[in-house]
């Protein structure tokens, strides 16, 4: 028996995945470099480039790494890496000819980027391990881990989240698929809860207006969601959550067999309802979730790439009072819905040298059912998506289409809108700024919507390298058309029952939005420091808001009538963030925002957070296979809007709070168990209660809660 279980281990510790480096090396030219050797300072662990540049270095342990990238005739680059546990870091490097005289400016390598394509846009990479380590469970809970970035929840009873970027509202972020936009309006409410981080490689965060990029609804920015990719010719894992009031089960089986890879995954989650107060209301949602996905990829040889996914998600919400099956057509505080989503998509490139050639093709559908305030609520999306794009050298262009049709029993029968964008943007192009590198990112799209007609939007980013400095300079306009009423959600108070009435000649929102950033990398014997700032201004024309005329005097509700603001909202602030790598044990991460969100005439717009400040550590015992994190946060205060019985709103700023999160994590071969505790000190809001109805505005709701993890990986 003994023997046994030693092989057992012994096979889970020659499959356990610990990590792995993965890019590609080019010349200056781009032009890949077919054979150079990449390994590890001090370790006797390697790989070389293949024919396309590409290369994939497996690690025999996570932590902080040496780099060196050598080929014949051109000058070695050293890159400090940290991978951790289970993590896939890209490191993409380019490689100079020792002939060609290099000046004293020292230009570094980029980070990643939100559209590989489209050069030096501002963007941060999230990796899906620093989200799990983080104790983040959600794409929408992964995504405020960059500086700036706030998840709000605008309705207290199916508790729909929403991505804030640099403080505007969430319907001004568009939430993407490996670059596609399948999660627009009303889908965008619910994937950020529903998509585990599980499903992901990694969240990319494009901070800025960005129409010439994307199209309608990039107004504050985008995030991009990467799937992962299998790495070698069998992986398994499994992990198993146990949380106070619920638990979460996931299950990835993939596939690497060089030219074809496959993967399949699936997720359940379930929360029980929290009533702390015991009034028998909800403190959160409960609720049921089930999700498939399933990707293929097939590139053969080094030239053309297919790729093919589909994914099923399956949700059951309850809100608000804690009642039975029976009792949701008759009690009015009682909400339940009932979401289930398909997604397919495909994508065929073809590259060669500079040039590219891509196709890709998207649909989804996003069907929810259901009681709310004892009616039967039932609303479908579906959307449509196609592109094409070419690129050379210097320049890669496109054209996409794009058609959505969406119905919703309370507001109206049937909207369409299809539109057609032509865009175009410049790549691998510097200025002629004398010694100074930089990277410049020129862009223009047209849109041609079937609503609003032509839409202009231009975009440009620069990028410039000063010895150890870099400076990110951009400016972009971008729009959105608005397709359905509860959009802007934000703008409702809570506590009351509402009607919605919406002006005839509602028309888009158009936005300009300035981005000015700074970083720099500092290195020492045992440290790394990698430094951040970042300046923002966003003026948006057009702003929807909400405004209350009154109690309806048969049923009470609050009536809010929908109409464009005469004058402009703006919002601007500051950000700053520093990750740190302290010897080989040891790494932190300290941010803080501040941010003005209001209209010109100086009123505060509600529910955005203006500042606030985190912090991280995570140390590592390698000898014990050991690892601590602690996250805290303190939180500044928000705008609260509520209705009064009377017909008036209230306006008063939530207090400010703090919370603490901890985890351990004991890694033994291919098993993992991680224990956590989530607010700590066990802060929550109390109930905000208004003529026997509860909303939630700011901070946590139910208090401290405890979770315990086990997963497995081979």
């Amino acid at each position: 028996m003994k023997y046994a279980l030693g092989v057992f281990f012994t096979f889970g510790l020659m499959f356990a995945f610990h990590g792995a480096i993965e890019g590609r090396v080019k010349e200056d030219h781009g032009i890949p470099l077919v054979g150079a050797q990449i390994y590890l300072e001090n370790l006797s662990v390697g790989t070389v480039s293949d024919s396309s540049g590409y290369y994939f270095l497996e690690l025999p342990m996570h932590g902080a790494f040496r780099v060196i990238y050598q080929f014949i005739g051109f000058r070695a680059e050293t890159v400090s890496v940290l991978v951790r546990h289970g993590e896939r870091v890209r490191r993409d490097v380019v490689l100079k000819e020792i002939a060609i005289p290099v000046s004293g400016v020292e230009v570094r390598g980029q980070r990643q980027v939100v559209h590989e394509s489209k050069g030096p846009e501002p963007a941060v990479v999230i990796p899906r391990v620093v989200a799990e380590q983080a104790g983040k469970t959600t794409v929408g809970e992964a995504a405020t881990l960059e500086t700036g970035v706030q998840l709000q929840k605008r309705c207290s009873a199916c508790e729909a989240s929403e991505v804030s970027i640099q403080g505007l509202p969430g319907r001004f972020s568009l939430v993407l698929l490996e670059g596609m936009p399948l999660f627009s309006n009303l889908a965008s409410r619910y994937v950020l809860d529903l998509l585990p981080v599980e499903f992901i490689d990694r969240v990319e965060v494009l901070k800025g207006a960005a129409g010439a990029l994307w199209g309608s609804d990039a107004v504050a920015g985008a995030l991009n969601l990467i799937l992962p990719e299998p790495a070698r010719t069998i992986e398994a894992k499994a992990s198993y959550t146990q949380r106070n009031y619920g638990n979460d089960i996931s299950a990835m089986l993939g596939s690497n067999l060089n030219p074809v890879g496959m993967s399949v995954i699936g997720v359940h989650g379930n929360r029980d309802f929290v009533d702390r107060n015991q009034d028998g209301i909800a403190e959160n949602t409960a609720f049921r979730r089930d999700m498939l996905l399933a990707t293929l990829r097939y590139y053969p040889g080094i030239h053309w790439r297919f790729n093919t996914g589909v994914s099923f998600a399956d949700e059951l919400r309850r809100g608000g009072a804690i009642v039975a099956d029976s009792e949701y057509q008759r009690n009015p505080l009682a909400e339940k819905v009932h979401t289930r989503r398909w997604d397919i998509w495909h994508s065929t490139g073809f590259t060669s040298g500079d040039k590219e050639l891509r196709i890709r093709l998207a649909g989804s559908r996003h069907q929810e059912d259901g009681t709310v305030e004892t009616r039967a609520y039932s609303a479908q999306q579906t959307t449509l998506y196609g592109e094409l794009t070419g690129g050379v050298e210097r320049l890669v262009s496109g054209v996409v289409v794009s058609h959505q049709r969406l119905q919703d029993n309370r507001l109206f029968d049937l909207y369409q809108e299809s539109d057609v964008g032509i865009w175009a943007a410049g790549r691998k192009i510097s200025l002629p700024l004398g010694p100074v590198g930089n990277d410049f990112l020129p862009a223009l799209r047209v849109d041609f919507n079937s609503d609003y007609g032509s839409i202009l939007s231009p975009y440009g980013a620069l990028q410039l390298f000063l010895g150890p400095w870099d400076f990110n300079l951009a400016a972009g306009t971008g729009f959105r058309t608005p397709t359905v009423i509860f959009e802007s959600m934000e703008n409702l108070p809570g506590g009351y029952q509402y009607a919605i009435r919406r002006d005839t000649d509602l028309t888009r929102e158009s936005s300009l939005s300035l981005q000015a950033g700074v970083a720099r990398r500092l290195t020492a014997a045992k440290l790394i420091a990698d430094l951040r700032a970042n300046l923002f201004r966003h003026r948006v024309a057009n702003f929807i808001t909400a405004e209350l005329v009154g109690i309806d005097s048969i049923s009470r509700r609050a009536v809010f009538y929908y109409s464009n603001l005469d004058e402009v909202a703006f919002s601007s602030g500051a950000e700053v963030a520093g990750n740190f790598i302290i010897g080989q044990n040891l790494s932190a991460a300290l941010s803080g925002y501040f941010l003005v969100p209001q209209t010109r005439s100086g009123q505060i717009l509600p529910f955005v957070k203006r500042w606030a400040v985190s912090a991280s550590a995570t140390y590592k015992v390698s000898r014990w296979g050991v690892e601590f994190n602690a996250a805290g946060e303190l939180n500044g205060p928000m705008v609260v809007q509520t209705v009064s019985g009377t017909g008036g709103i209230h306006r008063h700023d939530s207090p400010l709070y703090s919370v603490m999160n901890v985890r351990l994590v004991k890694e033994m071969g291919p098993f993992r168990i991680a224990l956590g505790v989530n607010n700590v000190w066990d802060y929550y809001q109390p109930p905000l209660s208004h003529d026997e109805k509860l909303e939630y505005y700011w901070g946590p709701i139910i208090g401290r809660e405890f979770y315990g993890t086990l997963s497995v990986a081979l």
